[in-house]
């Protein structure tokens, strides 16, 4: 009885992260923070460069993607670094690339410099993406590590939170300021400065020291987060695994093995899932789809506050329903969720709202006073949907089930794909929103989303409560 007693006392104290481990992902996740706030940015900027810059509808959506377009190589080859040079170090990198990516937007002159800087901004976005899930994975015990990596995914909401906030008090403060979104643009690389010192101080992945022969340094970082009697077998699981890709010199070969190619291709399919549920256009063009329904500037990037603090507030919640429920269960839930709202918004389109003729142009127009309002609920209403039930268990997933030799790989890879079908999607946005009008446009998001069920149902793995390398075990069985 006593040692039954003795081992629930220990389970308890074990849920409550480290302050090691509590300061090790508040540090790590301001590279999620700058993700954030560099890709929520744009949705208010966008409304005021375009005078500036002499942008069409077409060059409006290739400058908002080019960062997708950056973020998609920098995962790439931010997974391969990662695997190479360290988590830690993959992250003092991105942190200086935020830095200058910031600043070069906001001195951009011309479209053709606006894109490379956003292009540069993007690779350290997708390295971000890649790494930091990465890095708090394997540091976090295997009870808390679903906790803790969706701190990432809330620090990402947070930073699109503060910026349309900053861009909305910029532009009720200013009104008349000449330039304003070259400010907007330049505030980013205040995170960036925090998250260069931050990690400074933080320590490297015991996974990637004991992969480099160095036992003595994983220990002294596993002390730190760890319970004394965790840290041998913790090391002996990891010993185990590496032991088994020991026959494996090449690269190649690893990638080439049957049950590689299932995983990557899960990562894949759940990327995709996610993307064309649309959030993106929501998150980024939030602001333009209300101003085509009638609202004005200032009232459009104000009321694009509010999807970031229902983001910020659904992210919350998921962090709670995560440890929970299983994974598979909270994702195919969300994923119905976002397919029935997204019926709704086509459907608000094409019923509240009406085309109008108005000097040679052709208007989008509410039925009735505060039509624009009823886009802004359901546009909140799915990223309920999406960030309480999709976004938390996306990255989490996809931070679990690649195998530790190529984990940094394989979450590029994944990533790479989420950027890549993200930037074909945003450049079609805009232009498929002028063209068809939300209607239609939003109808397809919804088709999309009843085939991408289907395989989801069928393929989507389940790894709660498992270690990584308990995963890792399971998948190669």
């Amino acid at each position: 009885m006593e040692e039954k007693l003795t081992r629930q006392a220990t389970a308890v104290q074990s849920i409550a992260a480290s302050p090691n481990m509590k300061r090790i992902t508040l540090v790590s996740t301001i590279g999620g923070l700058c993700f954030g706030y560099d890709t929520g940015v744009i949705s208010g900027a966008l409304l005021f460069m375009t005078k500036d810059l002499g942008l069409s509808p077409t060059s409006e959506g290739i400058i908002t993607s080019s960062l997708l377009f950056g973020a998609a190589f920098g995962s790439l080859f931010g997974g391969l670094l990662s695997d190479r040079q360290g988590r830690r170090k993959n992250l003092l990198w991105v942190a200086i690339i935020f830095i200058f990516g910031a600043l070069a937007t906001a001195v951009a002159w011309d479209i053709t410099s606006m894109l490379a800087a956003r292009f540069i901004l993007g690779l350290a976005v997708g390295c971000a993406s890649v790494t930091v899930p990465v890095y708090i994975a394997e540091l976090a015990p295997a009870n808390q590590r679903e906790r803790l990596v969706t701190v990432n995914e809330l620090m990402i909401v947070t930073g699109q939170f503060l910026a349309y906030s900053v861009n909305a008090g910029i532009v009720n403060a200013y009104p008349e300021l000449s330039h304003n979104w070259r400010i907007m643009l330049a505030i980013p690389a205040i995170p960036g400065v925090l998250l260069w010192f931050g990690m400074m101080m933080m320590p490297e992945s015991p996974r990637f020291f004991l992969q480099r022969g160095k036992e003595k340094e994983a220990r002294h970082v596993l002390s730190g987060v760890r319970e004394p009697g965790e840290i041998d077998k913790e090391i002996e699981d990891i010993r185990n695994i590496i032991a088994l890709d020991a026959s494996q010199p090449s690269l190649r070969q690893e990638l080439s093995k049957k049950w590689v190619i299932q995983l990557i291709l899960i990562g894949l399919m759940i990327v995709l899932a996610t993307r064309v549920t649309g959030v993106n256009t929501i998150m980024y063009y939030a602001p333009t789809v209300l101003k085509s329904t009638g609202l004005g500037d200032a009232a459009a990037v104000t009321a694009a506050v509010a999807n970031g603090l229902i983001s910020i507030l659904a992210t919350i919640l998921g962090m709670a329903l995560i440890g929970k429920f299983p994974r598979r269960k909270m994702f195919l839930s969300g994923q119905i969720g976002v397919t029935v709202v997204l019926v709704m918004i086509g459907l608000a389109f094409k019923m509240f709202f009406h085309t109008e003729i108005r000097d040679g142009v052709s208007v989008l127009q509410g039925n009735f006073e505060g039509a624009s309002y009823i886009i802004l609920g359901l546009m909140s209403l799915f990223l309920v949907f999406m960030q309480g039930w999709i976004a938390p268990v996306f990255w989490l997933m996809l931070s679990e089930i690649y195998p530790l030799r190529i984990r940094g790989l394989g979450m590029g890879i994944a990533v790479f794909g989420l950027f890549a079908f993200d930037f074909v999607i945003q450049s079609l946005f805009p232009i498929m929103l002028n063209a068809w009008g939300g209607g239609a446009t939003f109808g397809i998001f919804a088709g999309c989303n009843l085939v991408m069920l289907a395989l989801l149902f069928k393929f989507l793995p389940e790894t709660r409560g498992l270690s990584l390398e308990e995963i890792e075990r399971k998948f190669r069985q």
